[in-house]
Protein backbone atom coordinates (compact mmCIF):
# COMPACT_ATOMS: atom_id res chain seq x y z
CA UNK A 1 0.00 0.00 0.00
CA UNK A 2 2.82 2.65 1.07
CA UNK A 3 4.30 2.55 -2.26
CA UNK A 4 7.57 5.26 -2.69
CA UNK A 5 6.63 5.82 -6.73
CA UNK A 6 3.19 5.97 -5.95
CA UNK A 7 3.45 8.76 -3.82
CA UNK A 8 6.12 10.71 -6.16
CA UNK A 9 3.56 10.36 -9.23
CA UNK A 10 0.85 12.25 -6.83
CA UNK A 11 2.88 14.90 -5.20
CA UNK A 12 3.94 16.06 -8.63
CA UNK A 13 1.03 15.33 -10.10
CA UNK A 14 -0.17 17.70 -7.11
CA UNK A 15 2.33 20.64 -8.29
CA UNK A 16 2.06 19.78 -11.86
CA UNK A 17 -1.59 20.35 -11.51
CA UNK A 18 -1.05 23.68 -9.53
CA UNK A 19 1.70 25.05 -11.46
CA UNK A 20 -0.63 24.88 -14.86
CA UNK A 21 -2.97 26.66 -12.80
CA UNK A 22 -1.11 29.45 -11.72
CA UNK A 23 0.23 29.85 -15.34
CA UNK A 24 3.93 28.63 -14.22
CA UNK A 25 6.19 26.17 -16.54
CA UNK A 26 5.07 22.88 -15.45
CA UNK A 27 8.79 21.61 -15.93
CA UNK A 28 9.91 23.55 -12.99
CA UNK A 29 7.85 20.88 -11.17
CA UNK A 30 11.66 19.05 -10.31
CA UNK A 31 12.83 22.46 -8.82
CA UNK A 32 10.34 22.45 -5.70
CA UNK A 33 10.80 18.81 -5.65
CA UNK A 34 14.18 18.08 -5.98
CA UNK A 35 15.28 18.00 -1.98
CA UNK A 36 12.35 15.74 -1.03
CA UNK A 37 13.65 12.45 -0.46
CA UNK A 38 10.41 10.17 -1.17
CA UNK A 39 11.91 7.22 0.21
CA UNK A 40 12.12 9.05 3.65
CA UNK A 41 8.77 11.07 3.22
CA UNK A 42 7.05 6.94 2.55
CA UNK A 43 8.63 6.16 5.99
CA UNK A 44 7.53 9.06 7.79
CA UNK A 45 4.07 9.45 6.43
CA UNK A 46 3.75 5.41 6.82
CA UNK A 47 4.12 6.45 10.98
CA UNK A 48 2.07 9.17 11.11
CA UNK A 49 -1.05 7.34 9.67
CA UNK A 50 -3.82 7.52 11.63
CA UNK A 51 -7.99 7.36 11.45
CA UNK A 52 -9.37 10.22 10.74
CA UNK A 53 -12.92 11.11 12.02
CA UNK A 54 -15.50 13.09 10.63
CA UNK A 55 -16.40 14.81 14.08
CA UNK A 56 -14.91 14.77 17.23
CA UNK A 57 -14.66 15.48 20.65
CA UNK A 58 -12.12 15.67 23.21
CA UNK A 59 -11.61 17.11 26.66
CA UNK A 60 -8.69 16.83 29.26
CA UNK A 61 -11.20 17.02 32.55
CA UNK A 62 -12.49 13.66 34.34
CA UNK A 63 -15.07 11.98 32.68
CA UNK A 64 -15.09 14.29 29.54
CA UNK A 65 -17.35 13.75 26.84
CA UNK A 66 -15.19 11.95 23.99
CA UNK A 67 -16.77 11.21 21.05
CA UNK A 68 -15.56 9.93 17.19
CA UNK A 69 -17.79 10.18 14.33
CA UNK A 70 -17.91 8.29 11.41
CA UNK A 71 -14.81 7.43 9.51
CA UNK A 72 -13.61 9.99 7.21
CA UNK A 73 -11.79 8.26 4.85
CA UNK A 74 -12.56 4.33 6.39
CA UNK A 75 -8.37 4.36 5.65
CA UNK A 76 -5.75 5.54 7.61
CA UNK A 77 -4.45 8.88 6.35
CA UNK A 78 -1.08 11.37 7.07
CA UNK A 79 -1.79 15.07 7.12
CA UNK A 80 0.91 16.94 5.07
CA UNK A 81 -0.35 20.86 5.34
CA UNK A 82 -2.88 22.69 6.49
CA UNK A 83 -3.91 26.22 5.70
CA UNK A 84 -5.43 29.00 8.34
CA UNK A 85 -8.59 30.08 6.58
CA UNK A 86 -10.35 31.91 9.15
CA UNK A 87 -10.32 32.42 13.01
CA UNK A 88 -11.96 34.14 15.61
CA UNK A 89 -11.42 34.33 19.50
CA UNK A 90 -13.30 35.08 21.72
CA UNK A 91 -14.31 32.58 25.30
CA UNK A 92 -13.21 29.99 22.68
CA UNK A 93 -10.57 29.46 19.80
CA UNK A 94 -12.60 28.81 16.40
CA UNK A 95 -11.00 28.04 13.40
CA UNK A 96 -11.45 26.99 9.95
CA UNK A 97 -8.55 25.42 7.98
CA UNK A 98 -8.25 23.11 4.82
CA UNK A 99 -5.92 20.42 5.06
CA UNK A 100 -4.28 18.01 2.49
CA UNK A 101 -4.26 14.46 3.82
CA UNK A 102 -2.40 11.90 2.20
CA UNK A 103 -4.17 8.32 2.41
CA UNK A 104 -2.89 4.84 2.62
CA UNK A 105 -3.90 4.59 -1.24
CA UNK A 106 -2.21 7.20 -1.99
CA UNK A 107 -4.23 9.85 -2.91
CA UNK A 108 -4.19 12.78 -1.83
CA UNK A 109 -7.52 14.45 -0.61
CA UNK A 110 -8.43 17.71 0.71
CA UNK A 111 -10.59 18.24 3.49
CA UNK A 112 -12.25 21.23 5.48
CA UNK A 113 -11.58 21.47 9.42
CA UNK A 114 -13.34 23.47 12.01
CA UNK A 115 -11.99 23.32 15.48
CA UNK A 116 -13.48 25.04 18.45
CA UNK A 117 -11.01 24.84 21.45
CA UNK A 118 -12.13 26.07 24.88
CA UNK A 119 -9.34 26.62 27.48
CA UNK A 120 -6.25 26.16 25.54
CA UNK A 121 -7.31 22.03 25.04
CA UNK A 122 -9.63 21.90 27.79
CA UNK A 123 -12.34 20.80 25.37
CA UNK A 124 -11.73 20.32 22.07
CA UNK A 125 -14.31 19.82 18.84
CA UNK A 126 -13.53 19.30 15.56
CA UNK A 127 -15.72 18.62 12.26
CA UNK A 128 -13.94 17.67 8.74
CA UNK A 129 -15.61 17.23 5.76
CA UNK A 130 -14.17 15.70 1.89
CA UNK A 131 -13.28 19.04 -0.50
CA UNK A 132 -12.29 15.94 -3.37
CA UNK A 133 -9.07 15.78 -4.94
CA UNK A 134 -6.14 17.48 -3.85
CA UNK A 135 -5.12 18.45 -7.04
CA UNK A 136 -8.63 20.65 -8.49
CA UNK A 137 -9.87 21.46 -4.33
CA UNK A 138 -9.91 25.30 -2.77
CA UNK A 139 -6.75 24.78 -0.91
CA UNK A 140 -4.39 27.97 -2.19
CA UNK A 141 -1.22 25.53 -1.78
CA UNK A 142 1.71 27.61 -1.40
CA UNK A 143 4.01 25.24 -3.43
CA UNK A 144 7.34 26.18 -2.11
CA UNK A 145 5.90 25.77 1.50
CA UNK A 146 4.22 22.66 0.80
CA UNK A 147 7.27 21.57 -0.84
CA UNK A 148 9.80 22.38 2.67
CA UNK A 149 7.00 21.16 4.88
CA UNK A 150 7.45 17.58 2.77
CA UNK A 151 11.13 17.62 3.66
CA UNK A 152 10.38 18.73 7.25
CA UNK A 153 8.60 14.85 7.70
CA UNK A 154 11.60 13.35 6.43
CA UNK A 155 13.48 14.79 9.85
CA UNK A 156 12.20 12.34 12.26
CA UNK A 157 13.29 9.44 9.42
CA UNK A 158 16.75 10.62 8.70
CA UNK A 159 17.14 11.14 13.00
CA UNK A 160 16.11 7.88 14.07
CA UNK A 161 13.16 8.95 15.87
CA UNK A 162 10.72 6.60 14.49
CA UNK A 163 10.96 3.09 13.19
CA UNK A 164 11.68 1.49 9.58
CA UNK A 165 9.27 0.00 8.20
CA UNK A 166 9.38 -2.44 5.14
CA UNK A 167 7.71 -0.88 2.47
Amino acid sequence: MYETERLRDEITRLFRARMAENGEPVENVLEYLEDVDFHALTQAVRHKARTVYAYTTQGQHRKSFNYRGEELFHQRASLLYEEMDQSAAELAVTTRKLELWLLEDMSLVAVSCVTVDYQDGGYVTEYRTLKGDAAESVLCLDLEELAQALEELCWPCYEHEQPVYEL
